[in-house]
């Protein structure tokens, strides 16, 4: 009898745990939440931003923080990007000034390096949330032969789609060494 408690309790706080963490993840991934600091209300702000495509379209999309810097693939993994992003973003507001202008653009410059390597390390699977590869049909001869790399562990969306949404900040020389741009086939 004792037992049968302690597992229906068990379940019962397991079911919790896990119904509040889908609640928490879903909360900390509304534009509201991660612009509620500093940095983040600065970005909100910023003319890149709110005219970019993936803000401001014809279609009438558009997509929030998370959509992009969460990756959504499992519960997991967007409850482990939530606590361990969200503590190291939590501590470096905590220990500096980004309302300082002076401060907060050095940090943004590394942190569009470290968001690219997460997304090309995903290859890409926020994007790809969204957009269904197969389907886009790019203009230019370019595009398509770039487009026609895409599942052959060469290329990912972040290979060629940097500073869509953002204040431009030009990919570093390791970013670009890094890409399957140019490289021979295997």
């Amino acid at each position: 009898m004792f037992g049968g408690l302690l597992a229906t309790a068990g379940l019962l706080i397991g079911a919790v745990l896990i119904i509040g963490s889908f609640a928490i993840n879903r909360y900390t991934s509304t534009d509201k939440f991660c612009t509620s600091c500093h940095a983040m209300a600065s970005v909100a702000a910023d003319p890149h931003y709110i005219q970019s495509a993936h803000r401001a379209n014809g279609e009438g999309v558009r997509a929030g923080c998370g959509d992009c810097h969460i990756p959504h693939s499992s519960w997991f993994a967007e409850t482990y990007a939530h606590a361990a992003d969200g503590t190291r973003d939590e501590i470096a507001e905590l220990t500096h000034n980004y309302a300082d202008p002076a401060v907060w653009e050095p940090r943004r410059i590394a942190l569009a390096e470290i968001v690219r390597e997460e997304m090309r390390r995903d290859d890409s699977v926020a994007c790809r949330d969204c957009h269904n590869a197969a389907a886009i049909k790019p203009q230019s001869e370019a595009g398509r032969a770039a487009h026609a790399l895409l599942g052959t562990e060469r290329l990912t969306c972040i290979d060629c789609h940097v500073n869509l949404v953002h204040a431009p900040v030009p990919p570093s020389i390791s970013f670009i060494r890094g890409s399957g741009l140019g490289k021979p086939s295997k």
